[in-house]
């Protein structure tokens, strides 16, 4: 089963580089960005997702709907089968860093800016 990679961040420009890094580091497929946290529920739920591994990278702090209400939202709607979290943020808020080591739904935070060095770490995590 392919894994399809969405990333989830409302700066544009982080959009961009993450996504090329992750080309970069060997990702199979391109990654699809997204801005908000309603567009990538959208496509989530028009994808179905329960049918094909998904891997989310996805931003903490976002207007509108910032990274835990969208992991609530998810929860909610009984779509995180298949689906994997890692949050990638330049929070530095200690808080932040507690509730994704505990949520169950996150598998790892990752800091910004992330590196080339992490992507192809993360690909390789992917790619098991």
């Amino acid at each position: 089963m392919k894994t399809k990679v969405l990333i989830v961040d409302d700066d544009k420009v982080i959009c961009k580089i993450t996504k090329r890094m992750f080309q970069i580091s060997g990702l199979p497929e391109d990654p699809i960005t997204f801005n908000s946290g309603d567009q990538a529920f959208d496509f989530l739920k028009q994808q179905n997702n329960k049918q094909q591994n998904t891997v989310i990278f996805l931003d903490i702090n976002m207007p509108f709907m910032d990274g835990w209400e969208f992991i609530d939202l998810l929860e909610k709607e009984n779509m995180l089968t298949n689906i994997t979290i890692y949050l990638i943020t330049s929070s530095i808020f200690p808080e932040d860093h507690r509730r994704a080591k505990e949520n169950k739904n996150v598998e790892d935070i990752v800091i910004k800016p992330i590196t080339l060095e992490k992507t192809k770490e993360l690909v390789s995590q992917i790619s098991k």
